[in-house]
């Protein structure tokens, strides 16, 4: 008997039965792959959302002066100082760490907008004043000051750059800024010679300006990248009295206010979550 005769016809059976396991499993493949499309949600383009954010601000360059420099309390008065210019307190607020917590809503694919609250726990002051007489020029000047603001935040998503979304946006909003005191030293008169004023809280009108970019981790949550400016208004001292410590004895002056601007620029990471 031909061994071709008898094993071809179960090659010809073998090698059908294989296409066809083949082709079985090929649209097994493909009705799990649709499946699993199918499970899987799209990106909603409206409803809301929660942001949760941390970043670094770097205050700009400031100086306390006095709310009404004609007052006979004033601290500073309308003179010049031992450098030429307007006595005062001249330095910085530290980069200090910001924190956002938020609640928003997207209206469409391209509008959004929330309600954020925004923390500064440290944002310590640090200068030198410049009071005439024996004092000399280093005339040291710190402060502890915090910041909490909320603002009504609306933003514009633009067109996407590859996988990346930037966006614009604009908020207004109020701060409520505080102060511990402010602490003068004098190291020219004596090592304990200092002077401090009463601390004080504001709370003011508040606006910021955004712009970033953000990057989808998946179908709900994104990460977002952002430069912001900040304005948080004023940080004022209270009137009252101040203690002065001289070499020559302690005593308490009557003084007013002062004040001083705070603005910040910095960049903030935040994650935000779609319902």
């Amino acid at each position: 008997m031909n061994v071709n005769c008898i094993l071809l016809p179960w090659l010809h059976r073998g090698l059908r039965l294989t296409l066809a396991l083949v082709c079985a499993s090929g649209a097994a493949a493909n009705a799990e792959q649709v499946s699993s499309q199918a499970e899987s949600p799209a990106r909603s383009e409206s409803g809301a959302y929660v942001r949760l954010g941390v970043g670094v601000d770097w205050p700009e360059a400031t100086g306390f002066r006095d709310n009404d420099c004609s007052s006979p309390k004033a601290l500073f008065g309308c003179r010049t100082g031992n450098n030429g210019q307007p006595i005062g307190a001249t330095g910085n607020f530290d980069p200090a760490v910001v924190m956002d917590g938020a609640l928003g809503y997207r209206f469409n694919r391209w509008i959004r907008a929330e309600a954020l609250l925004s923390w500064r726990p440290d944002l310590d002051f640090s200068g030198q004043s410049n009071f005439l007489g024996a004092a000399g020029r280093n005339q040291p000047v710190s402060g502890a000051v915090s910041s909490v603001a909320g603002f009504g935040v609306a933003y514009v998503d633009l067109p996407k750059v590859g996988k990346l979304r930037p966006f614009l946006g604009a908020g207004l909003g109020v701060a409520r800024n505080r102060i511990d005191s402010l602490h003068f030293q004098f190291p020219g008169l004596s090592a304990t010679a200092i002077t401090n004023v009463p601390g004080g809280s504001s709370i003011d009108m508040a606006y910021l300006l955004t712009a970033g970019i953000s990057v989808p981790v998946n179908n709900r949550l994104d990460l977002d990248l952002a430069y912001r400016f900040t304005d948080l208004g004023r940080v004022t001292t209270g009137s009252g009295q101040a203690l002065v410590v001289r070499p020559a004895g302690t005593f308490n002056i009557p003084i007013g206010g002062t004040s001083a601007d705070l603005q910040t620029q910095g960049v903030i990471m935040s994650l935000r979550y779609a319902f």
